[in-house]
């Protein structure tokens, strides 16, 4: 089918050039179980539009319609329908031999803004003349069109025969009932708890009965006779209702909604700027970096009821507003200008900060989730408003963000020092050995690998480079928040508090043995000898000298036995003993359907954390590095039809979560070189483009 017309819709699709050619960005295929959460989780699906609950797969070659549909509870999903609507298709008279090498053939494309899917009878001569095609959309919240249509190709009448059918997942229990014109059926799952899914189907125009039989719901067979050239469509709306809500009984409704998703999508598209000349060859991957972005987006109520657009970290198991994910997806949502989604995101993330500054992990369900991750919400805060300035969010935001640095900086320095340390509860870098209390890892010539522990994970007792640099970021920018309110001594503060951290990061998380920056053990102040991404973000702040900071690039960031791999830059030295490349996901034995993750954080590539590598190699004076860096880790992202959370840093396939909102945002950074620019370290040049806006 030409991509031209959508011919159901009417809607002309060359007035929609961006979304044209974003089209089949992603492509929805079951994965194998050990990419999953469990055997029933297919890790590579994306289309959510309208902040629907329910998503859809594409299972391969199977009949016309929707496949897999999941419902959403709190932050995970599991099935609710294996085959929400499909269609059977027969020609009646025609002979059993023409019959017999008949195949069904069908395609799916994926705009941004709805799934269209083509479909046809292939393997007979002459071949039969009949085009069908299925579209479908949310045109409200937890409400599915879905409209058939089949043409006729030739000159000649042309009879149909055909039913639809529907295969629900039985979950924990259920309730089926046909009905004359639809269907409703409910069931009861379990994730964390137990939680009702339901929907309800009803035709348009036309009733159309379905009836009950051995756990599937189907219609009875009607026969139509197309006139050549002529057009039938059969139009159907789905209501879904999650937890405590029910589908209602669907009133009538035009279906104008498919133009103005696409023309909103199509809006969002051309927001964002002119690519650089060396980039324009990774369109693609920004336009779906921008659509990531927005089939991430959901309508959330805070904790006072009112309703917030926010972004979700990714679809499934971290279907939340998250703290770090978030803080960090704000890069992308400034360059194409979601004011909407990157002001209800930091609305989340700031109401959830503590009376005593402890911020939250993330927010989901009506209730805020307690825990530590990296602290750079001041930063992507900054980065956006950098962007997209805003007077009202920069007041906003202040206070809170002061509140929760100060918290850092007194209540998780342990040892008094003027350095953090990571406290109890920590949820990033999961897998890392970085804070491993048996050190040393590695094993000494003449030892048994299996004789040597390592002890178990505590981070809280080291005092980690990162971390303490991150810090330093968030006082910088912070400063330059202050400054641009007219708030000259908290400026002053934030100046000095960060030009501490400056200090002591060199002071005590340089190990002039090796010459490079270490975690370092606050009970015994050894150096951990753990060579990560996080050994170069004082080159990336800023705060290393440039003789050092070239030193290490062209020594680690650029060596191919180090960093430098196919995806740069893994999270590990490459030339550690335990550093894996890729690794996998799966169900851990005590907790059916949780992710696991193996290999996270001990060589995987992470594209926000190859964003900060590349903004190292510019911050070194390795301008024309940064940039063939930045083509590198583009190249590996554009070769995967969906964004992953991170990939494998040999081979570059993508691993853990797909479409995953913080790499989109690193995507069109890196693709808009945002490493180039000052504000990426905090510089106070933010309050010149904040301070009279």
């Amino acid at each position: 089918m030409s991509h031209a017309k959508l011919s159901a819709s009417g809607i002309d699709m060359s007035t929609f050039p961006h979304s044209r050619r974003s089209v089949n960005l992603v492509r929805f295929c079951r994965r194998p179980g050990y990419e999953s959460l469990d055997d029933a989780f297919a890790a590579n699906f994306a289309f959510r539009d309208a902040q629907s609950r329910v998503s859809f797969l594409k299972n391969y070659r199977s009949a016309p319609g929707p496949d897999e549909c999941f419902s959403h509870y709190e932050i995970d999903a599991r099935l609710l329908f294996e085959k929400l609507l499909g269609m059977e298709l027969e020609y009646p008279g025609q002979p059993l031999e023409s019959r017999r090498h008949q195949q069904l053939y069908n395609s799916m494309n994926y705009y941004r803004s709805h799934i269209e899917e083509v479909f046809a009878h292939t393997g007979s001569r002459p071949l039969p003349p009949i085009e069908g095609h299925c579209f479908m959309h949310f045109p409200a919240p937890d409400r599915l069109s879905i409209r058939y249509e089949l043409q006729n190709r030739c000159a000649t009448e042309v009879a149909v025969r055909l039913r639809w059918f529907s295969v629900p997942h039985r979950g924990l229990g259920c309730s089926a009932t046909g009905r004359e014109n639809g269907f409703r059926f409910e069931h009861t799952a379990r994730v964390t708890d137990k939680y009702g899914a339901a929907a309800a189907l009803e035709a348009v125009a036309a009733p159309v009965p379905f009836v009950w039989r051995q756990g599937k719901f189907r219609s009875p067979w009607i026969v139509r006779c197309l006139r050549g050239g002529a057009t039938q469509t059969f139009s159907f709306r789905i209501e879904f209702g999650i937890g405590r809500d029910r589908p209602r009984v669907l009133a009538p409704q035009r279906e104008k909604t498919l133009r103005q998703a696409i023309g909103e999508t199509e809006q969002a598209y051309a927001r964002l700027p002119a690519l650089p000349e060396e980039h324009r060859q990774f369109e693609r991957l920004v336009l779906n970096a921008a659509g990531t972005l927005r089939t991430l987006r959901y309508r959330d109520l805070d904790l006072k009821g009112r309703e917030v657009c926010t972004v979700h970290a990714g679809k499934c198991g971290v279907a939340a507003t998250w703290f770090w994910d978030q803080a960090f997806s704000l890069l992308g949502l400034g360059l194409f200008g979601d004011v909407e989604a990157a002001r209800g995101t930091a609305q989340l993330l700031l109401d959830g900060i503590q009376a005593d500054g402890t911020p939250p992990l993330y927010y989901c369900g009506g209730k805020y989730q307690v825990r530590y991750q990296q602290p750079i919400l001041a930063w992507g805060l900054g980065q956006y408003l950098a962007l997209r300035p805003d007077r009202a969010l920069l007041r906003r935001a202040y206070e809170p963000l002061a509140r929760y640095v100060r918290h850092w900086l007194t209540a998780c320095d342990l040892n008094g020092n003027g350095l953090a340390e990571y406290p109890k509860g920590m949820t990033c870098w999961d897998d890392a050995l970085r804070w491993q209390e048996g050190f040393p890892l590695t094993v000494a010539e003449g030892d048994n690998w299996w004789r040597h522990a390592w002890g178990a994970m505590r981070p809280e007792q080291f005092e980690n480079v990162d971390t303490n640099t991150h810090l330093y970021l968030e006082c910088r920018t912070l400063a330059g928040f202050a400054g641009a309110l007219g708030r000259e001594e908290e400026r002053e503060e934030w100046r000095q508090r960060a030009a501490k951290l400056r200090r002591l990061i060199q002071n005590r998380l340089y190990d002039r043995t090796t010459g490079i920056y270490q975690d370092r053990g606050i009970r015994d102040g050894r150096f951990t000898g753990m060579i990560t991404p996080a050994c170069f973000m004082p080159i990336y702040a800023g705060i290393a000298p440039r003789e050092v900071a070239v030193r290490l690039c062209r020594e680690y960031l650029l060596a191919p036995t180090r960093f430098y791999t196919e995806f740069p830059f893994p999270t590990l030295d490459r030339s550690h003993p335990a550093f894996r490349s890729g690794g996998w996901l799966y169900a851990h034995p005590d907790f059916p359907g949780a992710l696991v993750p193996q290999a996270y954080w001990i060589g995987r590539a992470w594209p926000h954390v190859s964003f900060w590598m590349v903004g190292a190699l510019q911050q070194a004076g390795l301008t024309a590095e940064a940039d063939q860096a930045a083509l590198r880790v583009l190249d590996m992202m554009s070769r995967t039809e969906a964004i992953y959370e991170c990939y494998d840093s040999v081979t570059g396939y993508g691993s853990g979560h797909p479409e995953f909102a913080w790499s989109a945002a690193a995507a069109l950074a890196l693709a808009y070189r945002l490493y180039r620019d000052p504000p990426a370290v905090g510089t106070d040049q933010f309050v010149n483009r904040n301070a009279s806006r």
